[in-house]
């Protein structure tokens, strides 16, 4: 990867200000310049990194998911065989389990959701507002 550079050229000693600042401007716009171009390089490689990382996490959720879907067959066919129930019944007991944990899931994240956030960010909001809007007295030299 060839990294940017800056030019290193200064003005000649004999010329004035104006010629200074713009020679310092354009320095300054150079090495904006050659920043602004080594992020670039470095953001792309970073977004080809975190899209790999991306694909193996997507990979691995999809794993998951069928194995726990897998494991649940297995389970239905486990219980089925050792104790004859119909498996109509064993999925929809199954389901019911799943059903009754997203609900106690639910209810917890409900609990949890109006736990206030920001408070002390609020309070410094509240009082610049009270400050506004209190009327101010001005006194007048004597």
């Amino acid at each position: 990867m060839a990294v940017p550079t800056t030019s290193g050229e200064h003005p000649p000693e004999n010329q004035g200000l104006i010629d200074h600042l713009r020679a310092l401007a354009a320095s300054v716009a150079a090495y904006l310049g050659a920043r602004l171009q080594l992020a670039g390089m470095e953001s792309k490689e970073a977004a080809a990194h975190y899209l790999k990382i991306l694909c193996w996490l997507a990979a691995a959720c999809f794993g998951l998911v069928f194995g726990y879907i897998f494991l649940l067959l297995a389970g239905v066919f486990i219980l089925r065989h050792f104790l004859g129930w119909d498996y109509m019944w064993i999925m929809l007991g199954i389901a019911l389990l799943h059903l009754a944990g997203a609900a106690a899931a639910l209810l917890v994240a409900k609990a949890k959701f109006p736990k206030a956030v920001f408070t002390a960010t609020i309070t410094e909001f509240k009082k610049d507002q009270t400050w506004l809007e209190t009327p101010r007295t001005t006194k007048r030299p004597s």
